[in-house]
């Protein structure tokens, strides 16, 4: 038990290293300075079967355009591992004969801002937002919103000076990413839950990291291999690796977003305001075997 603990440690240095170089979300900047982030490529369009959708391959403008009469937006909550969406539905904005994006029987749905075929070309854009690709993801939240209430707001920032948990807008700060607020005490990783898959809410401020690292492991299921590793490594280390539902590596799978002193939990609380917010400083080493 100890050898393995030694065995671990041993490799911190130049582990260290590499972690900070690769998970980096500016390493496009280090490696070729003040040239322009290249963003992740287009979203591959999952719903590459008409039928998935619509009920059949030769889907038709009308009625019968999608099956039974199904709500078009609730049909996307059929993958996505949501209930509540981290964008508000089913409401009438206050004039929506200025509203920039379609509406769905004059309400805001799932599909007021995505495009979900790709674009107007089908090319495919990031996320599958609307008019996008956005250099600034967020430059679509702002075609609705105020930028400077919006941009004014920290969800990392969750204590006050007291210790007491903040509020925005009247409600606690956790609400901005978690449908109930969790209670630290006694939640654990599987009690608690989210407004929206993990990673669009980690997407409402921050770009994807650069590929090739992005797409070897966002989303990805790791192989048996790899998960003994990753339990190891919580075992031995005392820190819990989250995965999101069907076991898939996330962003918060490596990095911590709590600000320190909100999880009581020794595993789940450690990255809490450490660089780069990741929950082991040689993060790489926590799921391969780096020699």
């Amino acid at each position: 038990m100890q050898d393995k603990r030694i065995k671990i440690l041993s490799r911190l240095g130049w582990a260290l290293l590499l972690t900070a170089f690769v998970v980096s979300c500016n390493m496009q900047q280090i490696v070729n300075p003040g040239s322009q982030v290249v963003h992740a490529p287009a979203y591959v369009n999952p719903h590459l079967a008409c039928d998935l959708c619509h009920g059949t391959e030769e889907p038709k403008a009308g009625p019968a355009l999608f099956p039974r009469d199904a709500d078009p937006s609730s049909i996307c909550l059929d993958c996505h591992d949501y209930i509540e969406n981290h964008h508000p539905q089913n409401f009438s904005p206050d004039n929506p004969s200025d509203f920039p994006f379609p509406l769905y029987e004059g309400k805001v749905r799932c599909l007021t801002c995505h495009e979900i075929h790709g674009g107007p070309k089908h090319e495919g854009t990031l996320r599958l937002l609307r008019e996008g690709p956005y250099t600034d993801r967020r430059t679509i939240c702002f075609k609705c919103h105020l930028r400077d209430q919006y941009t004014a707001i920290n969800p990392h920032i969750m204590l006050d000076s007291g210790g007491n948990i903040l509020e925005v807008h009247g409600k606690p700060v956790c609400l901005l990413c978690h449908t109930i607020k969790p209670n630290p005490e006694v939640d654990r990783t599987p009690d608690v839950r989210f407004r929206a898959d993990v990673g669009f809410l980690c997407w409402r401020c921050h770009p994807p990291m650069p590929d090739p690292f992005f797409n070897k492991h966002f989303l990805v299921t790791p192989s048996n291999s790899t998960l003994e590793i990753m339990q190891e490594t919580e075992e031995q280390i005392m820190v819990i690796l989250p995965l999101v539902p069907r076991g898939r590596i996330t962003c918060s799978t490596c990095h911590n977003p709590h600000q320190e002193g909100v999880i009581l939990h020794e595993a789940a609380a450690k990255g809490a305001d450490a660089y780069g917010r990741l929950r082991i400083s040689f993060m790489c080493d926590a799921c391969h075997n780096i020699r």
